[in-house]
């Protein structure tokens, strides 16, 4: 719900409220942010009685000589009149004008959401909006402010437009899409940060005096800072923020000398710049925020919850995705179609549902030096043709899937050869190549058009079920040689503004088709790519005990469907760490599950096993792919993960580290039971290959882990936990015995009766 009276506005969610109003002075000032208010306040509730003057800093004027700018929680800012903190909005109106007041001129409320930009969320029934606009009125420039909320969710997306009203060209040199002013500072900040193969680690840190800046100047949202933020203070309440883009972004927090919090995110100005003509407007891409009094967890879910609500693409919503097998690991670029079929026959009889071509299909592509940008089928490996293979694979009874990336071009390919203009390069340097690779210049009409048709080429080719769209390098050398750009500050918002295009017309001609996003692993998990692409391969490293923490800082902002996870072989092709079969299913279930190992030559127990693990999965598919994600450390050696739907639970207890006579006594605990409700608590049965025991266990063969099975009361659940049996008991061991092993696990489905 969405008010106004005497000029306080009030955006109200189920549960909370955000609260504005508008001074004597003009300016647009946050009054709060928390839990629901129920009708607009005065003003008066929120402002001290007196204002005292500030030493040295400016006031407005001599008749409002007690209001400061710099001490204002504003909703918007701009530099050089009185506020000297960061500013979300700088441009240039020529000759160097970039001061300005952004002043309180109108608003209005209405039904429905509206948005410019390429990547917006979609408007549903029930979906409302306020619009405040501000201006410069010397200047002419104006900046709208909007603010929509949903129905049954806490989030509020909001967003910046700018209009340039002077009769000259503006310059922007930095629009942010979200300003939040608190009037507090004791505040911990969770960001979600890493490299290549370990995305998205949760780090904390307490916000001191100064500026704290969260950023990424890949031009992708990137693998070493994720645009997800949460703030947290000491009473547990907790603030989320996230943005709806897939390019360089910057989240500044700044704590002022007296004790103001300001968050800013949008576009990273680092290198930016927009020209508008006069009349024009530009929009900056949408961000969410929500507020918890409940912590990061709660704010976590409610992230989830909108976003498998209103992003995801309407096809896939809520709607399950399929078991698949990769070739990548299996075979990276040693195939033939007879190995390939050989493959996907063999995983065919395993469960799998999803066969996916990866890269090594195309052109002269037989290694990562060559063939990228020709996307016509290699007949040396097909010689009857994509076609006929993807009939095969449908004709298997499987969904055919391909990789394509199409966003990049080797050098040694046709394509570079005909159009070598067409790269991301500066006119007077070689370009630095990354993967021997270089980035098209999306922001060319022609270079779109082409990957359009390159893309749905092939779908309509192989009637593809499938597509896994990777990007895998960062972008350099940044400079267009195309004619559509006013200044090369535009390049790489372009460039994505270019990829959203393509991707809205794909989604367009094939809603049913399951693309998945890919970054060279996860260097582009974020908001823009889930409103084409409802799922996203969240690491290129799946050794389980990295993804352990990969994913909990996945799912800290982005929910189990977005998830893709793959069981692969042992040892880790990426960290050489070997495990059980059953250990990594443990962990890759947590989401969307797909396997990439060389299944023609797995041993019949883990073939076995396999058989078990996806049909376990299909059973309980909707919890692990749409169930509410939680997690408990109990330890830094144990932890709990669980999904939740209904009235089923899976909870997941993780082990880093065995341990010898510890006299720890593990307990399963269900944190959100219900005190009156009564559970059954079974646990899945594993596979225990004996080879984990070496002699300890050689007369026992291939051995399955202990069956457990119990009723127990909610409150025990919650408050006291289930002490736990042994995983499995073997020759030489007593019965008391529990050993998961390094880097094990054990599942368990609790049910409410």
């Amino acid at each position: 719900m969405i008010a106004e009276k005497n000029l306080v506005f009030s955006v109200s969610t189920e549960n909370t409220s955000y609260v504005m109003a508008v001074l004597k002075t003009g300016h647009l000032v946050h009054l709060a942010y928390g839990r629901r208010i129920a009708s607009v306040p005065d003003i008066s509730c929120f402002l001290p009685v007196e204002m005292t003057p500030v030493g040295t800093l400016c006031y407005w004027d001599d008749e409002n000589d007690d209001i400061f700018p710099d001490n204002l929680l504003l909703e918007y800012s701009a530099p050089y009149r009185g506020d000297n903190r960061e500013a979300s909005f700088i441009a240039d109106a020529g000759n160097g004008r970039t001061a300005m007041d952004l002043l309180y001129k109108g608003y209005r409320i209405y039904k429905g959401k509206a948005s410019s930009f390429p990547a917006s969320i979609e408007s549903v029934d029930g979906c409302e909006t306020l619009e405040i606009e501000l201006e410069d009125s010397i200047l002419g420039i104006s900046v709208f402010l909007s603010y929509s909320v949903f129905p049954s969710s806490d989030v509020i997306v909001r967003s910046a437009a700018i209009r340039n009203g002077t009769s000259g060209k503006l310059s922007i040199k930095e629009a942010a899409s979200l300003q939040l002013d608190i009037p507090r500072d004791d505040w911990t900040l969770f960001s979600y940060d890493g490299a290549w193969a370990r995305e998205r680690y949760e780090h904390k840190r307490r916000l001191e005096p100064g500026i704290t800046i969260i950023d990424s100047k890949l031009g992708t949202s990137g693998n070493e800072h994720n645009p997800l933020i949460y703030l947290q203070n000491g009473k547990g309440e907790a603030y989320g923020f996230n943005l709806v883009y897939s390019g360089n972004h910057r989240e500044l927090l700044e704590i002022s000398p007296f004790g103001a919090l300001r968050v800013i995110t949008g576009i990273n100005p680092y290198c930016f710049e927009w020209i508008l003509e006069s009349g024009e407007s530009f929009a900056t891409p949408e961000a969410i925020m929500t507020y918890s009094p409940d912590g990061v967890d709660e704010a976590s879910a409610l992230f989830h919850s909108f976003i498998n609500r209103f992003v995801i693409p309407p096809f896939w919503r809520f709607r399950t995705r399929p078991v698949l097998l990769n070739s990548w690991e299996g075979c990276y670029f040693d195939f033939d179609e007879k190995r390939l079929l050989e493959l996907a026959e063999s995983g065919k009889e395993l469960g799998v549902e999803l066969f996916v071509l990866d890269d090594g299909w195309f052109g002269n592509r037989t290694d990562d030096t060559k063939g990228l940008g020709d996307w016509y089928c290699n007949r040396e490996r097909f010689p009857d043709g994509l076609e006929a293979f993807a009939e095969r694979i449908h004709a298997l009874g499987l969904q055919f899937g391909i990789w394509m990336e199409p966003e990049m071009v080797n050098m040694d390919s046709e394509l570079y050869r005909v159009h070598p203009d067409w790269v991301i390069s500066l006119p007077d340097r070689t370009p630095l190549k990354a993967r021997h690779q270089l980035t098209l210049d999306l922001s060319r009409n022609d270079v779109r058009d082409f990957i359009y048709q390159s893309v749905s080429s092939v779908i309509r080719l192989t009637h593809a079920d499938y597509i896994k769209w990777d990007m895998n390098r960062s972008v350099s050398d940044v400079f267009s040689h195309g004619s559509e750009l006013r200044s090369q500050g535009e390049v790489l918002h372009r460039y994505i503004i270019g990829l959203y295009e393509i991707l809205g017309k794909l989604r367009k001609d094939f809603p049913e088709v399951l693309f998945e996003g890919c970054a060279s692993g996860g260097s582009r998990y974020d908001l823009g790519m889930l409103l084409f692409m409802p799922q996203i391969w969240a690491s290129d490293n799946t050794d389980l005990h990295d993804r352990v923490t990969i994913g909990e800082g996945t799912l800290r902002g982005y929910p189990l469907s977005t998830l893709g996870a793959h069981v692969s072989a042992s040892p880790s092709h990426q960290s050489l760490r070997t495990s059980r079969i059953d250990s990594r299913f443990n962990i890759a279930s947590f989401g969307v599950l797909g396997y990439e190992l060389d299944v023609t030559k797995l041993s019949d127990d883990d073939r076995s096993a396999i058989r078990d693990q996806i049909a376990f999965y299909k059973k309980y598919r909707d919890v692990f792919q749409f169930g509410d994600f939680s997690s408990l450390h109990v330890s830094d050696n144990q932890r709990f993960w669980y999904t939740t739907l209904g009235d089923t639970s899976i909870a997941l207890e993780i082990q880093t580290f065995g341990e010898v006579h510890t006299g720890r006594n593990d307990r399963l605990f269900l944190p959100f039971a219900a005190d009156d409700k009564t559970y059954r608590i079974t646990a899945r049965r594993e596979h225990i290959p004996s080879s984990c025991l070496g002699d300890l266990a050689k007369d026992c063969g291939q051995s399955m882990s202990e069956d457990f099975s119990i009723t127990v009361p909610g409150a025990i659940l919650k408050y006291h936990g289930l002490p736990l049996g042994p995983q499995f008991t073997a020759k030489g061991f007593t019965e008391n015995t529990r050993i998961l092993g390094d880097y094990g696990s054990r599942m368990y489905i609790i049910e409410s009766i």
